[in-house]
């Protein structure tokens, strides 16, 4: 072998995974073949190496496939979304909890009245994971706008990660009285959308004589995934109240972190319209599958709520 294919054959070994002993072998082999079959042998082992460089390549491809393979589902599982639920005579409650990274977790609670009556302004809450023991509690308030109350645990990386056959038990006191629920894993959504009703010549969805927009939940006005639609409120109620700055805050039912979805500065002044005291004409897009509370909101205050659920395109 001269040098100048002892190069080469050192540049081909070199580019593919050979131990040291092959390498020798190898060379051996080269060196006590005969220089007539030497272009022979030299075609061949060429041919081995390249074949040799194929196969290691395949192999580790292979290998990172597989590990992506298993990382891939370990990773969606720990950020997954998994809600827990139940309802007494008088409350709803829906405890959310997303998990992330380091086996912890991001979680929320979100408590609704359901009884008939007067509606309580206060209440207290307590729950308890049997399996170790861990509870939160605490006492919250309803407010003037609605029903719900959204408690907010953050994000905690010690605390217990629930899984769907767990069962959660705890108690609502108010007023003197109290009931008991056991959330467990749901798949349904926490929230509904919001009845249909009729105004003047169109189908709308909200709270009849308070607000909501044009929409008889065909295929054409339907919500969907970062769609821009246009959607006419109306509202009702006194001058005072609907005069003012207006707005829309969209909340996803596994937040608790509103967006502004309508966004109008300028004080606007009643303006009645099929059967209702205002209407205001709007562009609305939501950015995510799934069910949404829509907030109206006209100088500061809530005038009127909406669940409506989001479609994929």
């Amino acid at each position: 072998m001269n040098n100048r294919q002892d190069e080469e054959f050192q540049r081909l070994s070199n580019a593919v995974s050979l131990s040291k002993e092959s390498k020798e072998k190898m060379r051996r082999a080269v060196f006590n073949t005969p220089r007539r079959q030497m272009n022979t042998f030299r075609f061949a082992a060429i041919f081995a190496l390249l074949l040799i460089a194929v196969a290691s390549f395949l192999a580790v491809t292979l290998i990172q496939e597989g590990q992506e393979s298993l990382v891939a589902p370990l990773g969606q599982g720990e950020r997954a979304v998994m809600n827990f639920s139940d309802e007494s005579n008088s409350w709803k409650v829906t405890y959310t909890q997303k998990g992330i990274e380091d086996d912890g977790r991001e979680a929320f609670m979100t408590i609704e009245y359901i009884g008939e009556g007067t509606k309580p302004e206060e209440a207290t809450y307590r729950f308890v994971y049997n399996k170790d023991q861990e509870s939160f509690g605490g006492s919250l308030l309803l407010g003037e706008e609605g029903s719900y109350a959204d408690v907010d645990f953050g994000t905690c990386t010690t605390c217990t990660l629930y899984s769907k056959e767990d069962e959660i038990a705890g108690t609502i006191e108010w007023e003197g009285q109290q009931e008991s629920l056991i959330l467990t894993k749901t798949d349904d959504s926490k929230w509904q959308e919001s009845p249909l009703f009729e105004s003047g010549s169109y189908t709308m969805i909200g709270e009849e004589e308070k607000a909501g927009f044009i929409y008889d939940g065909g295929e054409v006005v339907r919500f969907y995934e970062n769609k821009p639609q246009k959607y006419m409120w109306h509202f009702w109620g006194s001058q005072t109240e609907l005069t003012g700055p207006f707005k829309v805050v969209g909340t996803h039912e596994n937040s608790i972190e509103g967006i502004e979805v309508v966004l109008e500065g300028d004080v606007l002044i009643p303006s009645p319209n099929n059967g209702a005291d205002h209407h205001v004409p709007t562009l609305m897009s939501l950015p995510e599958t799934g069910m949404w509370k829509l907030e109206a909101v006209i100088n500061d205050k809530i005038m009127g709520t909406v669940y409506v659920e989001v479609h994929e395109q």
